[in-house]
């Protein structure tokens, strides 16, 4: 008996000192990625291309106007899966993030054990959430302003559509019935959530694709609100 209690005692100091040496592995390289940052030459231009950087205090979206000379993401995302739009809207907000975090935690207080256990340690499927507005958002403390020109934007256009999943190369495939109010929706998204690529993750390549400077990893919203 005392042979069995030595052995599991052993057994839970190294499974302690290893979660220790895994935590403290993890937040030096969150916080390596937090101060470097890339794009350090962008310059903001009243010129450019405008769109904002949306966060709501976790996950952090990218907004686009929805439509510009060269590109109408209605005709990608079609407005007719929202109904709580009377218009043709002003701006779009694209994010990424873990499908079972997305579709069964409309608020915190839905938030179960286990779902925050297969986000954060188990790669798992992924969803794209789109926000169709009514109107432009208005820059604030999790609301930031930026810029990019037409060929940044256009490898930004190829980046986004290269996350979701399509039928024959087209068609986007809706989660139907999972949107929180009847201006977003889910759809079916390519790509494992894990914990070294999260929805913020997602953001900070589309913001480094724009050119526009950011943390070279952000894995929290503070990585790339930080720069902006």
């Amino acid at each position: 008996m005392t042979k069995y209690l030595k052995y599991l005692a052993f057994s839970l100091l190294y499974f302690v000192e290893f979660v220790v040496m895994f935590l403290s592995v993890y937040m030096i390289i969150t916080i390596l990625g937090l101060l470097i940052p890339v794009n350090s030459d962008y310059e903001y231009k009243k010129d450019e291309i405008q769109f904002y950087v949306v966060s709501n205090g976790v996950h952090t979206d990218i907004c686009l106007p929805v439509e510009s000379s060269f590109h109408d993401w209605s005709h990608f995302i079609p407005v007719k899966d929202y109904k709580g739009l009377r218009s043709k809207p002003k701006f779009i907000s694209i994010g990424w993030g873990d499908k079972g975090f997305y579709l069964d935690t409309p608020t915190w207080a839905d938030l179960k054990f286990s779902t925050a256990f297969k986000a954060a340690l188990l790669p798992s499927e992924t969803a794209m959430h789109i926000t169709y507005w009514d109107s432009e958002p208005k820059i604030g403390e999790k609301i930031k302003l930026c810029s990019m020109n037409e060929e940044e934007y256009m490898q930004l256009i190829s980046f986004v559509f290269a996350t979701f999943q399509t039928e024959n190369g087209f068609n986007i495939q809706l989660i139907e019935g999972k949107g929180y109010t009847d201006f977003d929706n889910f759809y079916e998204a390519n790509h494992s959530y894990h914990l070294l690529k999260t929805c913020n993750t997602w953001t900070n390549q589309a913001l480094e694709i724009a050119g526009v400077k950011t943390s070279s990893l952000a894995l929290f919203e503070d990585g790339i609100l930080r720069w902006l």
